[in-house]
């Protein structure tokens, strides 16, 4: 069998050992992977791992019989304070696949059988690379518990940024996306989203802001906007960053806001992500502007990824 390792900002396709799934693992051949940015910090060395390293947690294929699945690529450890109250998204022993293990740009990977999620018959593949990170979206939204909220402003346009929108729509909410990045503004636009590059203007009603980006940056925008809403907003943070980030406590206070982490997803966030994506396909689909092949990831990787302003890129193992 063959891994795609990830080594000194080169990826590496390298013939090993073939890899037999156990009696608690199913063997699924991966047909696409998409991109987040994570693969991109790891790539560009703001995510320091372990290398070398086959990246890919977003990974949708199909299993020896042909049906079709995503894989949930974070291993909970069953044993920690968080797993042993059901939070197994907390768990603090965590094995995530493409992050601190080996991922899935590979002829095959053996996964626990606890962790695939079939897919829809006639749900095309490339939609179901989308899963993963629509689970983390539809995770920070479910942190809304305020039924005076309507409008969700969204600080960052990339692929969480941009599927989080799409879910806050269907779900009845009024998104805005917040991106600084003017090529990317107008890319978001051309698909239909209500996109802005900042909001200055007071806020007459009570707003959740969802930060998929998480440094001083965006946690000073998101603060500003937070201080010009009315009170009992609320801000929910997805994005991980190493940075420390300030938050001015007279805005918490004052107006009263409410602060949440929200970390990956759980399983039945994830089966709910299947069914939304697959009663919304071209709402998903727009929103995928690459598809590289894996047979040539190091000519077009860092194009696609790191220089053009695209919001989602996927791999074909294919």
């Amino acid at each position: 069998m063959w891994k795609v390792f990830f080594h000194n900002r080169n990826f590496h396709k390298l013939e090993v050992s073939d890899e037999k799934p156990n009696g608690k693992e199913i063997k699924v051949i991966p047909k696409y992977i998409g991109i987040c940015g994570t693969d991109k910090n790891i790539y560009i060395g703001r995510k320091k791992v372990r290398e070398p390293l086959v990246l890919g947690h977003e990974i949708a294929g199909v299993t020896e019989d042909g049906s079709k699945v995503v894989v949930f690529p974070n291993y909970w450890c069953n044993s920690c304070k968080n797993c042993k109250r059901g939070l197994y998204n907390s768990c603090v022993n965590k094995i995530s696949i493409g992050v601190n293990a080996d991922g899935g740009m590979a002829e095959w990977i053996n996964v626990p059988k606890g962790y695939i999620f079939y897919l829809p018959k006639d749900l095309d593949l490339k939609l179901g690379a989308l899963v993963e990170p629509t689970a983390v979206g539809l995770s920070a939204i479910k942190k809304i518990n305020n039924d005076d909220i309507s409008n969700v402003i969204i600080i960052g346009g990339g692929s969480t940024g941009s599927l989080t929108a799409i879910i806050s729509e269907i779900l009845g909410f009024k998104p805005i996306i917040i991106e600084k990045d003017l090529r990317k503004v107008e890319r978001l636009k051309d698909k239909g989203f209500l996109v802005l590059t900042n909001i200055d203007s007071i806020l007459e009603e009570q707003i959740a802001v969802i930060d998929t980006v998480n440094n001083a940056e965006s946690v000073s925008l998101a603060l500003k906007i937070l201080e010009n809403s009315v009170a009992r907003s609320q801000y929910i943070i997805t994005g991980l960053d190493e940075e420390n980030i300030v938050l001015n406590r007279d805005v918490l206070v004052r107006n009263e806001i409410e602060v949440k982490g929200s970390i990956i997803y759980t399983p039945a966030a994830f089966k709910e992500s299947i069914k939304i994506i697959s009663n919304n396909r071209d709402k998903f689909a727009k929103i995928i502007d690459r598809i590289g092949n894996i047979e040539d990831i190091n000519n077009w990787f860092r194009e696609y990824v790191i220089e053009e302003p695209n919001v989602k890129v996927l791999v074909s193992l294919s």
